[in-house]
């Protein structure tokens, strides 16, 4: 995007030799002024903030009207870095010399976010799209699965299999993280020890693969919240998966929950392979470094804890947690 698209052509003017007084009245309505020499050659821009600065002058001619000048090719985004380095709210845009107009902060802020709104929609189409293929190509690999019966094209099958439910599992991510920011809850009162159970028993079989042992300590008390049960199903679940990702084989994963001060707390305790401490202010962002691979190679989307955090703040909760490198990881998720 250049500067060129959101340039103000229409910029009042004010001769250098005005009285400031008169100025300050015609910058509450305009917020900036074109200033012209006895020549009548634009050679600066002035703003409230410089009357603000020299409030005893009297004359414009009394102000430093210089700013940086910017081209109409350059981008808004070097503009934008300009603006915050010089402290200006606008710049004038000159193309050969000659005067065409004035870019400004507001301009530029309303285009990224018309911008990002744009790119977030296309990015969801993009997302949708890319499902159906995938989807296609599954059902296509189950279909081989049963008429395939030498085991190296099996092999090669299941190798296809799990590539599409990998694929299909990064545009998941990707589209719940995108929507569900800003997507209604839709809740039903739910009592929560028992919902945390059937959250971790439906997580065992990823255990079963990994020869983990789940120890559960999950209180007898009754603690019931309103929640949506699908999106924060899905993010204890990212939790409880990512716990398991990063443990060793036939290590043993604990669980608890705990009532305190009209809150529950579950907590989520491993010995696996820890989190770096370069890495520990990332975990719950996108695709960072803190996204990496677990104890028997599973790949990482880099988004699970970043949807998790989102819809438990969505809840009113919070999800933190304490680690040490080679030692392991305690999740704590308070509601």
């Amino acid at each position: 995007m250049k500067v060129i698209n959101l340039i103000d052509r229409q910029v009042p003017g004010a001769s250098i030799l005005e009285d400031t007084r008169v100025v300050y009245m015609w910058l509450i309505e305009n917020l900036y002024l074109a200033i012209i020499d006895e020549e009548q050659r634009v050679i600066g821009v002035l703003t409230l903030k410089d009357l603000h600065h020299n409030a005893d002058a009297l004359n414009v001619i009394d102000f430093d009207i210089s700013k940086p000048e910017v081209s109409p090719e350059q981008s808004i985004f070097e503009a934008f870095e300009l603006m915050k380095e010089t402290e200006n709210d606008c710049l004038p845009v000159y193309d050969d010399g000659k005067f065409l107009g004035v870019i400004t902060m507001k301009r530029i802020t309303e285009r990224l976010v018309q911008f990002v709104s744009e790119t977030q929609q296309q990015y969801q189409k993009v997302i949708h799209d890319l499902r159906n293929p995938i989807s296609n190509l599954s059902s296509l690999i189950k279909l081989l699965d049963t008429t395939v019966t030498d085991q190296e094209t099996q092999e090669f099958i299941k190798l296809c299999t799990f590539s599409c439910k990998h694929a299909m599992e990064i545009l998941d991510d990707l589209l719940y993280v995108e929507i569900d920011e800003n997507k209604p809850l839709v809740k039903e009162l739910t009592e929560l020890n028992e919902f945390f159970k059937i959250c971790i028993t439906e997580q065992s079989g990823l255990c079963l693969l990994k020869g983990i042992k789940v120890e559960t300590n999950i209180s007898n008390d009754k603690f019931v919240k309103e929640i949506d049960r699908a999106r924060l199903k899905r993010a204890i679940q990212n939790v409880i998966s990512n716990t398991i990702k990063f443990s060793y084989p036939n290590s043993t994963v604990k669980m608890s929950t705990k009532i305190e001060r009209n809150q529950i707390i579950l907590k989520v305790l491993d010995a696996g392979i820890g989190i770096p401490e370069i890495y520990q202010n990332d975990v719950f962002e996108k695709f960072t470094a803190a996204g990496r691979i677990g104890t028997n190679g599973e790949p990482s989307t880099g988004l699970g804890l970043c949807f998790s955090k989102q819809c438990i703040e969505q809840h009113g909760g919070q999800i933190y947690f304490k680690s040490t490198e080679g030692r392991g990881t305690k999740f704590y998720i308070r509601l």
